[in-house]
């Protein structure tokens, strides 16, 4: 029964396609937000909750800035699968070599503004005593940026090429790495001093840099990839203006639609920083949660990107508009059955994020992983849209939705009810929940809209030639 309703539910053609581009990138994803994860998990085991609130503001600063720069590097994939549908592979090199420029340039600047940027914490009514820490952390943290950067221009060219089985290995190996050092930097095993917060930043940054390295290698040896690896260069005669303006206005959307997203839920973590240093722990045990199944649905958004992209390169409109929606479904999917599993187990996932005696935390916790249930089909499908826009090259509307859905929503709301209502945590993810909802609405009525225009223009195209 539940096999049959499936299969009239999803088109097995696309869904097989996008399961095989997906699940790479998913456990890609998994090994990158569970470096996030572990350290969470680490730090509050190992050090308290007071420490688990050093790293969650630290976190939410960090991210607030460096999801900007990342945001740049999306631009890359959309271009790279519909030169790729084309068999054009100069182009191909063009928007490596000017990707790889846009997203170091854009790191590098960022990088500075953040270490600038830290002794401003202090003038930002945080709990005192977790300050100190925080700094420590963001300042090896935002080192990482370089790297990661580096990395991602090379994991975005292969995922265009739909190679993405090499960005996941090298995911993996640097998780290993991560979750190793992170506990001899922090408990100063082999001769090294105990190093608290800092050293599960430094266990990061350290594992950032063998993610790059290791990328690097392993596209070098792949046939689909070898090829751009080898021709890549930075002489001044190959860049051009236009291919630097095409790819801004591509990357520049879509890292403010990242950046309202990522600062909402840093702006989320400061409020509850407002009302108690429970309330902020809390709130970073039920981000992690809700993180960890959004990450795994950007694999369905890199597939929507990269399936579409190419269907716009071959003109075909309808089969663009069907991967779509059935990718939506797919997420809408995946995220019920993670729903209930946040539901079922939500006396016991927060206890994973801190020590037993932290009782309030863990209560308070468990009462955000409902609410965090509850918006995760709203939160699957709009990354889905997300993907599937991106795919079409429409960046400019989406990132208007989501400041309208986020900052001009859900922080407003957020903020009265945490603070004047008194409802702390609890009501700031109320907002979060009512925010992701109007999102995924207002996002997938655009991609319908963009979508059906397509095919009713190529239609009348075609009538008019015939």
């Amino acid at each position: 029964m539940p096999q049959t309703f499936f299969m009239a539910f999803l088109n097995s053609k696309y869904t097989k396609a996008s399961l095989k581009l997906a699940l790479p990138v998913m456990l890609t994803q998994v090994g990158q937000v569970s470096v996030n994860l572990f350290d969470n998990i680490i730090v509050g085991k190992l050090l308290g909750a007071q420490a688990l609130a050093s790293v969650s503001l630290g976190n939410a600063v960090f991210f607030s800035i460096f999801v900007f720069a990342l945001g740049f590097s999306f631009a890359i994939p959309p271009l790279v699968s519909e030169a790729h549908s084309q068999q054009k592979h100069s182009v191909i090199n063009s928007v490596f070599r000017h990707g790889f420029v846009i997203n170091l340039g854009i790191g590098l600047i960022l990088m500075i503004l953040l270490l600038s940027a830290l002794p401003l914490l202090y003038h930002m009514d945080q709990p005192k005593e977790i300050i100190p820490d925080t700094i420590g952390f963001l300042g090896i943290m935002t080192l990482s940026i370089l790297p990661f950067m580096v990395f991602q221009t090379l994991r975005e060219v292969s995922e265009g090429l739909s190679f993405t089985i090499g960005v996941t290995k090298a995911t993996i190996f640097a998780n290993v790495i991560n979750v190793v050092l992170n506990y001899v930097f922090i408990k100063g095993l082999f001769g090294f001093p105990e190093m608290g917060v800092e050293g599960s930043a430094l266990a990061s940054l350290i594992a950032r840099i063998f993610m790059m390295v290791f990328l690097y290698y392993v596209l070098l040896k792949e046939p689909k990839t070898r090829r751009y690896i080898k021709d890549f260069s930075l002489k001044i005669t190959e860049f051009s203006k236009s291919m630097f303006r095409k790819m801004l206005k591509l990357g520049f959307p879509t890292a403010l639609q990242m950046f309202f997203e990522i600062t909402a839920f840093a702006a989320a973590a400061f409020i509850c920083g407002l009302v108690s240093s429970k309330d902020i722990a809390s709130h970073q045990i039920a981000l992690s949660m809700a993180s960890f199944t959004f990450n795994l649905c950007i694999g369905f958004s890199v597939a929507s990107t990269v399936m579409i992209g190419r269907r716009l390169g071959e003109q075909k409109y309808t089969e663009l508009k069907e991967v779509g929606i059935n990718n939506m479904k797919i997420v809408f999917i995946f995220m019920a059955f993670c729903g209930m599993v946040f539901i079922l187990g939500r006396n016991i996932l927060p206890t994973f994020f801190t020590q037993a005696e932290d009782v309030a935390v863990i209560e308070l916790a468990s009462q955000l992983m409902i609410i965090a249930a509850l918006f995760q089909l709203s939160d699957g499908v709009q990354v889905a849209a997300l993907g599937a826009l991106r795919g079409i090259q429409d960046v400019k509307i989406p990132s208007i939705i989501t400041f309208i859905a986020y900052w001009l929503i859900t922080i407003p709301l957020g903020y009265v009810l945490c603070v004047p209502l008194k409802m702390g945590a609890f009501g700031m993810w109320i907002a979060l929940g009512l925010g992701l909802t109007i999102s995924a609405v207002l996002l997938v009525v655009r991609f319908l809209k963009l979508s059906q225009r397509k095919i009713d223009a190529f239609a009348k195209n075609t009538l008019q030639n015939s």
